[in-house]
């Protein structure tokens, strides 16, 4: 049919013009169908119909028929029940009777009103209130059969686990998700649980989770107040000893928040990873102590760190330390739960990252007349690094911001570079050193790779360097000028002081400090033909920079007031110290220096009148022996 057709096909005499095209069409406006072509048709109108009276056992569905009791808590008793009217089993709540007080009346109603208050999936459901012939409150519930929660923790082969629940942590974190999503809901709505535990959670056979026993529930909306039992009106301790926050025992300290249910629902973590609560003493009042003392728990190896790092923060004694909601620790958990396939691939992959570098650790220690020939050591290093490196990738494919992981595929990265870097083999490691930017570790590593490069291409040119030493004699007969020159300038100075013609000033050591870079400057230029080498040249920079380093030592002795002869003792021992150091850095033959010049520091320090005719020895025993071993062979 067109568009007209079908109009045409209806009545749609009763149906307003204006009527709105989002809202149903009623009964008395839709459009009927024609019943005589050309003719509409007039429903008669039909009469007002009425039912025959119910019978009375449908009329109340509260009407309540006790058939035995289920459990029985401090106060209050629970009762299996069945409402007639619907024929349905129910659990009927209501006081014992040693607790038939209006107070414990109260408090069982406020329970029901939180209750109605906090009306979701993983919470069991109140169907209403009524009275028994007592006059006790009855609260009205569904019946939640199963098996507490806590008897799975405690028996992980325990009957009641679903068929599919081959992972029982994995299924087990899914229960207590269910649980936060619980508690964050109630907590939307103003209500704390404060007793949090396995216990009061019930797993029913469909697996269905339902958490139980808001008894000392209390609401944190001022809206409440009056209505509900509110959290500042708390003046004693509530909960089970065994799970309580610090500040569920010292109500003082801290208020009560939903913080305080975040540290509950650690508790329960707890004992998932441990297999029992986290607080534990001998009597009552031991364990009331230890969750006042509360520590931040600490696992074993066999605790996942992530999942053990998530109870720890949400079982932090300060509140402002842990989740600041049910919701932000359920979706750590659940990044977890999705982590755990990263963290397996990881964990074996430490495990070759383990055996890389313990393999590593012998090869850079072995001799290298066995390290040449160590091919299948080497090739069993390659294959173990192969398998690390791919397990370590596939892990950070799935976690990709895995704080763990990244450090030890850098780990593996930089163990494998230093090794390729033993052998020799710096373009293999600038290969790995590529893949951590941003790695502190690896910039020694590339400087390493980078000067082996640089050895690389000029070992020839060096080596013959080394072994000539072509400016080897004009370096000694430049150190045997300066020397000769200094015993003569120090020696002439002694006698004329002997002859009182002259009288030693401090500024005449500063003189002499700064005569030394001065004369091997100058005479370093005008000799460079002749000391073109590295060699030669690294061991004249030596001497510059020793003259000019006690050139400042001399300064800051003057400032101190150390001003007489005795003082350049000081130059002298430094002279020496630095002999041995250029042996350690330059040249061997540099130590030939360090024990004329160590002897004649000792010597001014213990007889100073004759300083300078010590100075001249120094420089005799120092200097003199180095010079000429220069001028000599090597």
């Amino acid at each position: 049919m067109t568009l007209q057709q079908l109009v045409a096909s209806l009545d749609m005499a009763s149906v307003p013009k204006d009527h709105a095209l989002d809202t149903t069409l009623m009964p008395t406006l839709a459009p009927r169908i024609r019943q005589t072509r050309g003719k509409r048709s007039v429903p008669p109108r039909p009469k007002r119909k009425t039912l025959q009276p119910p019978p009375t056992e449908d009329r109340d569905s509260n009407d309540l028929r006790i058939k035995g009791p289920l459990a029985e808590g401090g106060m209050g008793t629970i009762k299996l029940a069945e409402q007639s009217g619907l024929r349905r089993e129910v659990a009927v709540k209501t006081l014992r009777d040693p607790f038939l007080e209006s107070a414990f009346a109260a408090r069982l109603l406020r329970e029901g009103r939180i209750l109605g208050l906090v009306e979701h999936p993983n919470v069991v459901p109140l169907y209403g209130f009524s009275t028994d012939e007592r006059n006790a409150p009855l609260l009205i519930m569904k019946r939640i059969e199963g098996v507490p929660w806590r008897q799975l923790i405690r028996d992980p082969k325990h009957p009641a686990f679903p068929s599919d629940a081959d992972d029982r942590l994995a299924w087990q974190l899914q229960v207590l998700m269910r649980v936060c999503d619980a508690v964050h809901y109630a907590h939307s709505r103003g209500v704390l649980h404060l007793d949090l535990k396995p216990e009061n959670v019930m797993i029913g056979p469909f697996r269905e989770v339902v958490l139980l026993d808001w008894g000392v529930a209390v609401c944190t909306e001022e809206k409440h107040r009056g209505w509900l039992p509110m959290a500042d009106e708390i003046c004693e301790v509530l909960g089970t000893p065994a799970y309580l926050a610090p500040e569920m025992v010292d109500i003082g300290r801290q208020d009560l928040t939903p913080r305080t249910d975040v540290y509950l629902l650690g508790a329960c973590l707890h004992e998932i990873l441990s297999g029992r609560p986290p607080h534990r003493g001998e009597n009552l009042q031991q364990m009331l102590y230890a969750a006042y003392d509360a520590k931040v728990p600490i696992f074993g190896d066999d605790v996942p760190p992530e999942l053990a790092s998530i109870c720890q923060k949400a079982m932090h004694p300060n509140p402002r330390e842990r989740y600041e909601s049910a919701e932000a620790m359920r979706r750590a958990i659940r990044d977890f739960r999705a982590h755990r396939i990263a963290a397996s691939l990881a964990t074996n992959a430490q495990a070759e990252l383990v055996e890389l570098e313990r393999l590593i650790d012998e090869a850079l220690e072995s001799p290298s007349h066995i390290r040449k020939r160590s091919s299948e050591r080497n090739a069993k290093i390659q294959r173990v690094f192969g398998r690390c490196r791919f397990g370590l990738a596939e892990s950070l494919r799935h976690w990709p911001d895995n704080p763990v992981t990244r450090d030890a595929q850098n780990r593996a990265l930089l163990a494998m570079a230093r090794y390729h870097l033993h052998r020799g083999e710096a373009a293999s490691a600038e290969t790995l050193l590529e893949e951590l930017d941003g790695v502190p570790e690896a910039e020694p590593l590339r400087e390493e790779a980078l000067e082996q490069r640089r050895r690389a291409a000029e070992l020839e040119r060096l080596s013959l360097e080394e072994g000539r030493d072509p400016g080897r004699k004009a370096r000694g007969k430049m150190l045997l000028g300066g020397a000769m020159l200094a015993v003569l300038g120090t020696t002439a100075a002694y006698a004329l002081g002997r002859m009182n013609v002259y009288e030693y000033q401090w500024w005449n050591t500063l003189v002499f400090d700064l005569s030394v870079p001065l004369f091997f400057g100058i005479g370093g230029l005008l000799s460079r033909k002749n000391i073109s080498s590295k060699r030669s040249r690294r061991a004249l920079m030596t001497l510059i920079v020793l003259g000019l380093l006690a050139v400042l030592l001399r300064v800051v002795g003057v400032a101190m007031g150390l001003r007489d002869l005795r003082s350049t003792a000081l130059e002298l021992f430094f002279f020496g110290a630095g002999a041995v150091l250029a042996g350690v850095m330059a040249d061997r033959r540099f130590y030939l220096a360090a024990p004329g010049l160590f002897l004649g520091a000792m010597l001014v320090l213990f007889v100073p009148e004759h300083a300078q005719l010590f100075l001249a020895l120094a420089v005799i025993l120092g200097p003199v022996p180095l010079g000429l071993a220069w001028l000599r062979s090597d």
